[in-house]
């Protein structure tokens, strides 16, 4: 996921086929529903790494089986982990074992 979250040079998204043999061929920008895409590139599974709103996601497609990840950007979570933190300290000199003299 830390490859995907670097981002493709210019495509919002990237779906990854692997045929039934093990060859991958992989289709930037490609908006059909997974699933179709698979049946019809004769695919035995399916992965598309899209990102969008902020947030890197895969999903990915094996048979019946369907798994979606969704993770936020590095820069988006640490703006909501630090958005409410004051960027200073209080420090009182009574505190500091220096002025204790």
């Amino acid at each position: 996921m830390a490859a995907a979250s670097t981002g493709f040079a210019t495509s919002e998204s990237m779906t990854v086929l692997i045929g039934r043999e093990g060859g991958m061929h992989l289709l930037p920008n490609n908006d059909w529903p997974l699933d179709r895409l698979a049946a019809e590139r004769g695919a035995r599974m399916a992965y598309r790494v899209s990102q969008t709103d902020g947030k890197v996601a895969v999903s990915g497609l094996h048979g019946l089986a369907k798994c979606l990840l969704e993770t936020e950007k590095p820069e988006a979570a640490a703006k909501q982990l630090l958005r409410d933190r004051p960027q200073y300290l209080l420090d009182s000199p009574y505190d500091n074992p220096a002025s204790r003299k």
